[in-house]
């Protein structure tokens, strides 16, 4: 039941969220049209180099394109179901979380689905058409879907752990945003590039390994039902890690007595 009712509060925020973007039409429309070529550009990059080199890692450009769309389609879901769970730092450092401690739902989920970031629809859109530039089988696209969502748990997961640090430190969002940049940094580039203490990062604080690599390297380019199982593992990991982080730190919040409410 408590699942039901967080799915339908999630659903809920990310339908009023859209309402409201969508008021302005052109705008809203530019916002997602602009972030697809915003990434776009980006595919002119690897065709520079790929007429240079045939591979990179023992990755060739089809392959790159796939770490592309599992970057940017995991990116777009976070951010637009849970594009507020990248300012709790902010809200914490402010004391602006009074508004939700009032309000009878999963605090947690109900500051995270509270804005959206229409942007990211165009990531969305942009990791289905790299898809059909690669060519990709049918069941690619099908089989993307909750790849992203799990992905995008991931990266919001660890995103929480590192902006709970806010409740002990005064700049602890500035390392959550280093991890938020390095994660759409890496996430582009062939696992086999790194090695030691970077690939050891990669697999951990920074989850592109678990986010991007692994569904790329052991579902769509080959298959490991070990690997994947991995994958879903360190995405519950993560996610119940985020909620205990949250939890404790909430004990040591100082309300910013604001008066306020939130329709």
């Amino acid at each position: 039941m408590a699942v039901k009712n967080n799915l339908k509060l999630i659903f809920s925020y990310l339908k009023l969220n859209l309402k409201k973007e969508a008021q302005y039409k052109t705008s809203f429309i530019l916002k997602i049209v602009m972030m697809v070529l915003n990434n776009a550009f980006f595919i002119l990059q690897w065709l520079i180099i790929f007429s240079i080199v045939e591979n990179i890692g023992g990755y060739g450009l089809n392959e790159l394109l796939l770490l592309w769309a599992l970057s940017a389609g995991s990116y777009g879901v976070a951010h637009l179901f849970f594009n507020n769970a990248f300012s709790i730092g902010y809200l914490i450092y402010e004391g602006k979380l009074d508004v939700y401690l009032t309000q009878p739902k999963n605090l947690l989920i109900n500051i995270c689905c509270s804005s959206c970031s229409v942007s990211a629809i165009g990531d969305i859109i942009y990791a289905f058409v790299v898809l059909i530039i690669t060519g990709a089988p049918w069941w690619w696209y099908l089989a993307i879907i909750p790849i992203l969502i799990i992905g995008a748990l991931i990266y919001v997961g660890m995103v929480i752990i590192f902006q709970s640090l806010c409740f002990y430190i005064k700049n602890g969002s500035a390392l959550a945003n280093m991890i938020e940049s390095a994660i759409t940094m890496f996430g582009t580039y062939p696992p086999a590039i790194f090695s030691g203490v970077a690939k050891f990062l990669l697999y951990t604080i920074i989850p592109v390994g678990f986010m991007i690599f692994i569904p790329a390297q052991y579902l769509f380019l080959g298959f490991n039902i070990w690997y994947m199982l991995m994958f879903l593992g360190f995405a519950i990991l993560v996610v119940s890690l985020a909620f205990v982080c949250f939890k404790f730190g909430l004990k040591r919040y100082t309300s910013g007595s604001l008066f306020a409410g939130r329709l």
